[in-house]
């Protein structure tokens, strides 16, 4: 038999060509259908850099992939508190997640070392800290929890507000403060004198306006942000804990990208730290000339009582000590 040919094509051959035209042609919907979606979450209003740290971080993810990975952030607490956010991350209904780094502890004890009172000298340290500490504790997280942190979401010290002046421990007695849901940060309020009170961020202010609990402590952005001080009327310059947040994901999801999606996801982690640390330490000075305007009564505080306070806390949590002689090395 004898093939059929037209302009000394063979048909063999022009459905060959047409098979290859289709592939060509179906190649740009493979591309597409190749494209992930994450979910991102926080607890805290879009305004508050906790929030901001999440939206950065996906904007430079999509420039980065050119557009094959896409973070669709929910914020205000709208998928849950950030134990629920961990929770989704293990479960696979988050992919990426805001909480404070303390709040991990509930999966991977040692992550209490960064709730510890009063253990970095400043800002700048805490910051060369986590610059040095990331991918050793990252790989020990990951071995121990199946999670993985991606960056610290940069904080300033969390301070007190109440309804009442507050300068030593001994005029926290009898008081009510919300604090996250961990167990060395409820003992830290104890052993200052207050009855902490654990709560999801997102039931703060409703707690404050029944007078569930008198006061909370966060850095000033977040405090001012979430409209506490239309509840709380005083502020305490306590710096009792440096606690960044994180961006934190679950090693599975990490896992499931293909490498230069991951080498992607950390770049744009460190991205986010570089273009957020000089911005909250600039706006933490610009809250602070807010919260004065609103003639909130701000008092200095004894801090060398607080620390006396609190100096045996390591004892009783000793899970993050590892990391607390590592930290203490750190200049």
């Amino acid at each position: 038999m004898t093939e059929d040919r037209t302009c000394g094509v063979s048909r063999r051959q022009a459905l060959g060509l047409v098979a290859g035209a289709g592939a060509a042609v179906a190649m740009p919907s493979i591309a597409r259908a190749a494209q992930v979606n994450w979910i991102g979450a926080s607890a805290v209003p879009q305004s508050d850099f906790i929030a901001q740290a999440l939206d950065v971080f996906a904007q430079r993810v999509g420039e980065l992939t050119k557009g094959q990975l896409v973070v669709t952030n929910h914020h205000a607490g709208s998928l849950g508190g950030e134990r629920e956010h961990v929770e989704g991350l293990l479960q696979g209904s988050v992919h990426v997640a805001s909480p404070g780094q303390g709040l991990v502890a509930g999966w991977y004890k040692p992550a209490e070392v960064w709730t510890y009172p009063y253990l970095f000298k400043d800002v700048p340290h805490k910051n060369r800290v986590w610059d040095v500490l990331r991918d050793d504790y990252t790989a020990d997280l990951v071995k121990q929890a199946k999670l993985r942190t991606l960056a610290a979401i940069p904080r300033m010290p969390r301070m007190l507000s109440c309804n009442k002046v507050v300068k030593s421990p001994a005029d926290m007695k009898g008081l009510k403060i919300r604090v996250p849901e961990t167990a060395l940060w409820r003992r830290t309020f104890e052993l200052m004198g207050a009855s902490p009170t654990p709560l999801p961020f997102p039931e703060v202010f409703t707690s404050l306006k029944s007078g569930i609990i008198d006061g909370q402590e966060n850095p000033l952005a977040l405090t001012y942000n979430a409209g506490i001080f239309e509840v709380n009327t005083h502020l305490s310059l306590t710096e009792h804990m440096m606690q960044d947040n994180c961006l934190i994901t679950s090693q599975a999801a990490y896992q499931a990208l293909s490498p230069d999606m991951q080498k992607a996801v950390d770049q744009a982690s460190r991205d986010m730290e570089a273009d957020l640390r000089p911005k909250v330490e600039a706006d933490d000075k610009s809250i602070l000339d807010k919260i004065k305007e609103k003639k909130i009564v701000i008092s200095e505080v004894d801090k060398d009582a607080f620390r006396q306070s609190v100096a045996k806390i390591g004892e009783e949590f000793p899970a993050g000590k590892k990391w607390v002689d590592r930290i203490r090395e750190i200049n």
